[in-house]
């Protein structure tokens, strides 16, 4: 009887030690240290394989979506995919500073124009009033 219990009891010394790396982790949008809150992790694959993202809080993990859902379809003209480039890189710098349109609405515009079929058309994206 002692035997079959004894898997319920708490180790006196972790079986695995956390290396110090870990406690550096930081937020995949904005840098800042993590420590060990890694609530706010979204996963996902990339061209290489999986990738993971840690963030501080709802508000940069909501940017990076919101920068995921502006991503250009491969279909796309090289002019909206430039035109988009510059809409992504002037959300991410007015995010970065703290600044800048709620990234919901921003994903949800992206999703809208999706909808809509206006792939071609970033004009749509900065016309959409939640």
């Amino acid at each position: 009887m002692i035997e079959a219990l004894s898997w319920t009891h708490a180790p006196a010394t972790p079986a695995v030690e956390i290396p110090r790396k870990v406690a550096r982790l930081r937020c995949s949008f904005c840098q800042a240290e993590l420590g060990n809150n890694l609530e706010l992790t979204i996963a996902g694959e990339d061209g290489r394989g999986k990738s993971t993202g840690s963030f501080c809080s709802a508000h940069c993990r909501n940017c990076v979506l919101a920068l995921a859902a502006l991503h250009p379809s491969p279909l796309a003209t090289e002019e909206f995919v430039s035109r988009r480039g510059v809409l992504t890189d002037r959300l991410l710098d007015l995010w970065r500073n703290g600044r800048g349109p709620d990234p919901v609405l921003v994903i949800r515009a992206a999703e809208r124009a999706v909808g809509l079929g206006c792939q071609s058309d970033s004009a749509a994206l900065m016309s959409f009033r939640a």
